[in-house]
């Protein structure tokens, strides 16, 4: 029988069958285990190689996938490992048959592992694998609660042609092949795979990720991994940088990304040296999907509805025509006579009069009832295959629209003078703010590989989210005065990402050398065009004026990012070390141009100060009453590059099995430069420049020890680097509107730097379950944290402590409660807790009111459980999700006042899955069931307090 080389990818697992290897007589396994009694099978070898499984008609009750290799307590059935005769390793998707006393059968796991469920009796089996030789084993008794144990040997069939290699593409999408790929990972790893991110109510990246363990999300799309964020982490999408669209934050906002495109996120949590060196909590690895095995198209159609928002009446205003699909149509675009060469003080008061009669005169909000949420998606691809090579694609596109109402009450405060400690209330304001929220995606992945020792692929993804928000706020000033504000906000955030990736592996030279390349091109932009902000306030005659300071204000920014670069790697397989070397550069380019304007009254006209928005700022009245100034800073725009040149060698060493030794160092340069200076300031000599060079070498050694072939111990020590981003080091002012305050950077900031010290103890039951143990210690040099620098104006600002310490446990567990009864086979559980202190050290004399306190952002505890339920029979699958996190600091008080604490926030969701045949499936979810409030406290009083609502969706999916 003439059998083709079958194509693989670099990543897959496989086994070599030279030509002429020896048929082996078949091993004679003992049937009978844990005390049951069987008669001794016999084992003959059928004449021609079997046909390969996929190409089998699957029978009634048929097992596709072998659940573990050890079944649990009171088991009735048969199973076992199918391996190569020749060197012991597990054939995956072997197919064990049984073809007397029943129809069923089995397909082996990743590690040849399989499970037969029957009936007490007598059963004929046959095993058999592609251009393996087939086996059949008569006689295997199984006997009630027993389990009986039948492993198999197959030798390879003399008659393939002169290299036959059996592999198969592990689905990275599935739980059990991301749990096998944890065992055997480098580094102290968790991870969640798209097989249990569709089994939550999670709609994007920032859902899913908060339930990996240690893993907690802030403002609800930043992840911060051991109560480390931004700065302190990486995010990687297939393996390179990814920038961030915030001007105000390091860290990616996960909610960009739909969870339709996700086919697994990684978190490492120990070092090597083959990753970048910013890193301190962790390292997120992104994984998009990729080409199927065989043809799909699925389309899919989600509505939802929330407690807070639905069929309410929110705030809105006049914003443009594409606002629905995320784009502004040029409705917000700065007037074309404003000149793009000068700022306006250097024109004549008439010609700055004509100008200002050409913005928009539109101020007032307006309302409208929220309708339900929309989602839509498509995708489709499919792998062709023709003589021995293979191309794969897939494209995918995606849309969401949301409507949302929140209300929230905000405290502004300032030290109780009365003893010198605590705050007590300075202002106070309720803030009701309507948003629509259109969000697009698509993603295109193509794969071609004429043969398997070279594979090429291109990637393409595009992700555009358009937010319009409209607020109103009313309260009590620090003057005590009752002031009610409008603003009105539109805020694109977009990413698109390119890459194109190589293998090569280079036959007969030094021992099957591999190389991987990859070079990638990347753009965020972040636009916030014609941002406005208007004020009144209540005078003593119960009227409504125009409030001068600070006026009718509106401002135009925009931030864009290209990002670049490339890494190329050489693996070497040795005896018993696997040496990796690799180089990598990546170039960030960004660029933020901001301006400001405000209308202010002057003199004369008075009675225009009563007036509605429209009316003051009609034509008529600007030049009588009403004039427009720019009053954009030198630092409101900036130029900011950063470069990154990092070269590594790392040594996978096995030498002295069952310990394994990963050991590498890392020498990483980085430039950062940033000049700040706008061609439209009135104060240009305020501009200024800040550079910075660095060079670190990061060392990093991982030790795993092997207990058993399913329990790994593992230590590891590494020393990493953080460096502060463009935003922390830029001084330029961005006002939060919610919290009425200006965040501003700090030029003077250093890298931080960071020993790591880990330790885990980890077992893998089963396939789909886990039981594991960490603990971790983190040493920090210069960490950088966000503290409040004008206790008056409560404004924010970034500073370098002296040193901090962390420390932790972590505990997950994942296991189904059959163990404990037959009767609970289907239902499955999962818990993973993380604990967590740390303490900063300050610098001398320093202005921070707590001397000791734990790192902002870090939380104390985070807790994870999941309860699962499903019936394969009738495809439907129930999940009952919780999480919750301790109080961590949001921001750091100085001179006396508190720190500001975001408090424990309990959450509840529900899914429920529904196959209905044809390949169409139903899902309904509901999140956040308790609906419980956001609170950040000061002292006893609550600052920010808010409820985000509790949600429920309905999903339609097909698989045609």
């Amino acid at each position: 029988m003439n059998v083709p080389s079958a194509s693989t990818a670099p990543s897959q697992a496989g086994t070599t069958v030279p030509s002429g290897a020896p048929a082996a007589t078949a091993q004679q396994p003992a049937p009978a285990t844990d005390g049951a009694t069987a008669q001794q099978p016999t084992a003959t070898t059928d004449g021609a190689i079997e046909a390969a499984p996929s190409e089998l008609p699957a029978a009634e009750g048929d097992e596709l996938l072998a659940e573990s290799a050890e079944p649990p307590a009171g088991f009735t059935g048969i199973h076992g490992r199918v391996i190569d005769e020749t060197n012991g390793e597990g054939l995956i998707e072997a197919t064990v048959k049984v073809v007397t006393g029943a129809q069923k059968q089995s397909l082996t796991d990743l590690d040849g592992n399989y499970r037969l469920a029957l009936p007490p009796g007598k059963y004929d089996l046959r095993v058999f694998y592609d251009v393996y030789q087939g086996r059949r084993i008569t006689g295997v008794v199984v006997t009630q609660g027993k389990s009986t144990k039948l492993d198999v040997a197959l030798s390879a069939d003399v008659g393939a042609v002169q290299e036959v290699v059996v592999e198969a593409r592990a689905d990275r999408r599935a739980e059990g092949a991301l749990l096998q790929e944890r065992k055997k990972a480098a580094a102290v790893s968790d991870s969640i795979s798209a097989q249990e991110i569709a089994r939550t109510p999670d709609s994007s990246a920032s859902d899913a990720v908060k339930r990996v363990v240690s893993a907690t999300v802030v403002d609800g799309r930043y992840v911060l991994l051991r109560g480390l964020g931004g700065r302190y982490s990486s995010t990687l999408l297939n393996g390179a940088i990814l920038p961030s669209p915030e001007p105000d934050e390091q860290a990616v906002p996960l909610d960009i990304f739909p969870t339709a495109l996700l086919a697994n996120l990684n978190v490492n949590k120990s070092y090597t040296a083959d990753m970048p060196g910013t890193f301190a909590g962790g390292a997120l690895l992104i994984e998009t999907n990729n080409y199927p095995a065989s043809f799909e198209l699925k389309p899919r159609i989600t509505l939802s509805a929330d407690s807070l928002s639905t069929f309410q009446t929110r705030n809105t205003y006049a914003g443009g025509g594409m606002d629905w699909l995320g784009f502004d149509d040029g409705a917000r675009a700065l007037p074309d006579s404003v000149p793009t060469d000068r700022p306006l003080n250097r024109l004549t008061r008439d010609e700055v009069n004509t100008i200002a009669r050409d913005f928009p005169n539109t101020w007032t909000l307006g309302t409208r009832r929220a309708l339900p949420n929309l989602g839509l998606g498509l995708s489709v691809g499919d792998t062709l295959r023709f003589d021995n090579q293979r191309l794969g694609y897939l494209a995918s596109v995606n849309y969401s629209h949301r409507e949302v109402l929140q209300q929230s009450q905000f405290i502004g405060t300032t030290l109780d003078e009365t003893d010198g400690e605590g705050v007590q209330v300075d202002e106070s304001s309720e803030n009701v703010m309507g948003a629509e929220i259109a969000s697009l995606g698509g993603l295109l992945s193509a794969g071609y590989q004429p043969h398997r020792d070279l594979e090429l692929s291109v990637f393409s993804l595009f992700t555009r989210t358009g937010e319009s928000r409209a607020r109103v706020t009313t309260g009590q000033d620090a003057s005590n005065e009752t002031f009610r504000n409008t603003s009105s906000e539109y805020l694109a955030r977009m990413l698109t990402f390119n890459q194109v990736r190589g293998f090569h592996r280079l036959s007969g030279v030094l021992n099957d050398m591999e190389l991987d390349w990859q070079a990638n091109l990347s753009y965020v932009q972040r636009d916030d065009p014609d941002t406005r902000s208007l004020t009144y306030e209540l005078t003593s005659q119960s009227e409504y004026r125009f409030r001068q300071d600070p006026g009718g204000l509106r401002w135009y920014s925009t931030l864009g990012e290209t990002s670049y670069g490339g890494s190329a790697n050489a693996t070497f397989p040795l005896s018993t070390v696997r040496l990796r070397v690799g180089a990598m550069v990546q170039q960030s380019d960004r660029s933020l141009d901001m301006r400001r304007f405000r209308f202010r009254y002057t003199s004369g006209n008075l009675g225009v100060v009563f007036q509605g928005p429209e009316d003051i700022f009609a034509a008529d009245n600007i030049g009588n009453g009403i004039g427009l100034d720019e009053n954009t800073n030198a630092e409101d725009s900036y130029e900011a590059t950063q470069g990154i040149y990092a070269g590594y060698v790392n040594a996978d060493i096995s030498t002295l099995e069952p310990l394994r030794i990963v050991a590498g160092v890392r020498y990483e340069a980085s430039v950062q430069k940033l000049e700040t200076g706008s061609a439209y300031a009135n104060n240009p000599s305020q501009s200024s420049t800040t550079d910075r060079t660095y060079g670190d070498v990061l060392p990093a050694l991982n030790l795993i020890y092997a207990l058993t072939p399913a329990v790994n111990l593992r230590t590891g020590y590494s020393y990493t680097l953080a460096r502060p981003t463009f935003r922390e080091l830029a001084p330029i002012l961005y006002y939060d509107f919610v919290r009425r305050r200006s965040v501003s950077g700090e030029p003077d900031l250093v890298e931080t730097r960071i020993h790591n010290l880990d330790a885990r103890a980890e077992w893998f039951p089963t396939e789909n379950e886990v039981l594991a143990a960490s603990v971790f210690y983190k040493r920090f040099q210069n960490p950088i944290e966000r503290i409040i620098v004008s206790p008056a104006q409560r404004d924010v600002s970034f500073e370098n402590a002296r040193g901090a310490t962390s420390y932790g446990v972590e505990l997950e567990a994942r296991t189904t409660l059959g163990r404990l009864t037959s009767a609970l086979a289907n239902v499955r559980t999962g818990f993973n807790l993380t604990l967590t202190q740390s303490e900063i050290e300050l610098q001398e004399g320093g202005l921070q009111t707590s001397q000791t306190r734990s790192l902002q952002g870090q939380s104390p505890y985070v807790v994870n459980v999941n309860l699962g339920w499903s019936r394969p029979e009738s495809g439907s699958e129930l999940s009952l999700l919780y999480n919750v996190f301790g109080r961590r600091i949001s921001d750091v008080g100085i001179q006396g006042v508190p720190d500001v604490y975001e408090q424990p926030f309990h959450r509840v969701d529900l899914a429920f899955s529904q196959n209905l045949g044809r390949g169409m499936q139903l899902k309904l979810t509901g999140t956040n069931l308790l609906n419980r409030f956001v609170v950040l406290k000061q002292g006893d009083l609550d600052v920010l307090k808010y409820r985000p609502g509790a949600a429920f969706s309905a999903s339609l999916g097909w698989n045609l």
